[in-house]
Formats: C-alpha cells, sequence, structure tokens
C-alpha cells in the first residue's frame, strides 16, 4: 500500500497528517503483528505521537495480515485542542487463503498535546455487516445499486440495516441525477455528538449525508474552482429539494434557505434534515 499524502491546502493540515499517519502504522501488519503491543511498538518504531491506552478494535487480529489504504480523511470536528478525523480507508485482510477487502469510515479522535496532535482514540472502526435482514425500501435498494453513489461498507451496512431516513437516500438520488458523489458516513463512523456539544448529531439518526467528493474532486479541492462550481450547485440544489442543514465550504443565501460553514466544512457537504 502507498503512503496517502495529505495535500498542502486540506483545512487543518497537521491533525489530518496526524490521523493518516497513526492509521497507517497502526494497522498494517503482517501475520502475528495484529494484536495491541505490536501496534504501539509500529507507532513507536514510526515516531507517531499516540496515546491510546486500548486499541481493542476489529482492525487488529491476530490470526490476520492486513494492508491499509487511507483513501481520505475528513473532518469531523475540531476544537483548538481537540479534533475527529473520519476516516475513509480501505481495509484489506489476509486470512489464511482468503483475502477481503472492506472499504470503513473510521473516527479517529485526536488532541494537542504541546505543538503536535497526537490520536487518542479510535473512536469508531466503522461498524459491522447487519447481523438481520430487514425489508428495504426501493429508494434503498436503487442507492445501494447505483453506480454513481460511491459508498464506503459502513454507509452500506447503515443502509441494509434499515438505520438510514428514506429522505436522506432520496436526497443522496437526487444530487447523485447529474454527477458522481463519493460519501464519507451516513452513520456509522460519525460522532455520535455534534462535536464538543451535546446534542446528538442528525447522522446518528440517519437523517444526514456527507459527501467529500464529486465527480472524483475533493470538495476541498473544489473550494478554489473558478466558474460553475458542482459543490457550491449541489448545496444550492440540496437547498431547494428540501435539506434544512446544509453545511459546505460557504455560507449561502437562497430563496429556498441558507447554508453554514466553518473549518469543518470546508473538505465535504453536510446535507440533512433537522427533523
Amino acid at each position: 500500500m502507498s503512503a496517502y499524502r495529505v495535500s498542502e491546502d486540506e483545512p487543518a493540515l497537521e491533525v489530518k497528517r496526524s490521523a493518516v499517519r497513526f492509521l497507517e502504522a497502526a494497522f498494517n501488519y503482517g501475520a502475528e503483528g495484529g494484536t495491541p503491543e505490536a501496534a504501539r511498538e509500529r507507532l513507536t518504531a514510526a515516531g507517531v505521537p499516540h496515546s491510546t491506552e486500548q486499541l481493542d478494535t476489529p482492525l487488529l487480529s491476530t490470526d490476520t495480515a492486513a494492508a491499509t489504504q487511507v483513501v481520505y480523511p475528513q473532518l469531523g470536528g475540531l476544537t483548538d485542542d481537540e479534533a475527529s478525523v473520519m476516516t475513509v480507508l480501505e481495509f484489506t485482510t489476509l486470512r489464511g487463503q482468503e483475502l477481503s477487502t472492506q472499504v470503513r469510515t473510521v473516527d479517529v479522535r485526536l488532541e494537542q498535546k504541546g505543538q503536535e496532535w497526537t490520536v487518542t482514540e479510535l473512536a469508531s472502526s466503522g461498524g459491522t455487516p447487519p447481523e438481520t435482514e430487514v425489508t428495504l425500501s426501493d429508494t434503498a435498494e436503487r442507492v445501494l445499486a447505483s453506480d454513481r453513489i460511491r459508498l464506503p461498507d459502513s454507509s452500506r451496512w447503515d443502509i441494509l440495516a434499515g438505520d438510514i431516513d428514506d429522505r436522506t437516500l432520496e436526497m443522496m438520488l437526487t444530487l447523485s441525477a447529474e454527477h458522481t458523489i463519493s460519501v464519507a458516513v451516513l452513520s456509522t463512523g460519525h460522532p455520535i455528538n455534534v462535536f464538543d456539544s451535546d446534542s446528538v448529531s442528525n447522522h446518528i439518526h440517519g437523517r444526514a449525508v456527507d459527501i467529500w467528493a464529486i465527480d472524483g474532486v475533493s470538495v476541498s479541492d473544489l473550494r478554489s474552482r473558478e466558474g460553475a462550481n458542482p459543490a457550491r450547485a449541489l448545496m444550492e440544489l440540496s437547498l431547494a429539494e428540501g435539506a434544512t442543514e446544509v453545511g459546505g465550504p460557504w455560507a449561502l443565501s437562497t430563496p429556498a434557505g441558507a447554508s453554514f460553514t466553518d473549518t469543518v466544512h470546508q473538505d465535504h457537504l453536510h446535507i440533512g434534515f433537522k427533523e
């Protein structure tokens, strides 16, 4: 697996770099390397600051070799000294002769200690496939079958479990009618509360989606695009189609409503429903 390079133009650059370095050091390992002790040794050898007392995660397994490829590190929350980086990653395992790849969204928590951002917790490892089948709506089936909606397996499992509001799914179909959208998170992998608050995130209720790329171009890169901008267009379309919680790189005011922006939402579109 190749090391992921965080672009110089990304918001919270050092936060993202610290999260990526942690994931790459901890979760690339050979046979017998899938123990918390071995992971800590790899982190120390790589010079990655960390204070994770517990690494109890399905990303570590004693009977497996694993390779981790970061796809994109998206901000999930940020204060002066704490952060969440929801990272989409390809996690490939070899168990005996069985090779398997899952695309997970993991929630990496960090604190600023001195001049460095230090990983303190892996708050979510990206979930597991649902154990029981549910009857899916036609909308859910269409989202799962769409080649214009790129879903991590964590989000696919959310849909298969019946945890996502049909309004969110309908919005995804609408936004992908003329574009390919890359989803970072629906519910699993997102902080339970809106970061640094007591409010439960609408993601947890299945009422929101975060989109990190449009037509293969990251929202972070689209911030500087001149002329017609698909990220801005999808924010406006979301408002026109009834979304009541729209965040992104710009604070827009339209006849259908307004969007919000802050540092966290410089790298993705947050499209949701407040209730």
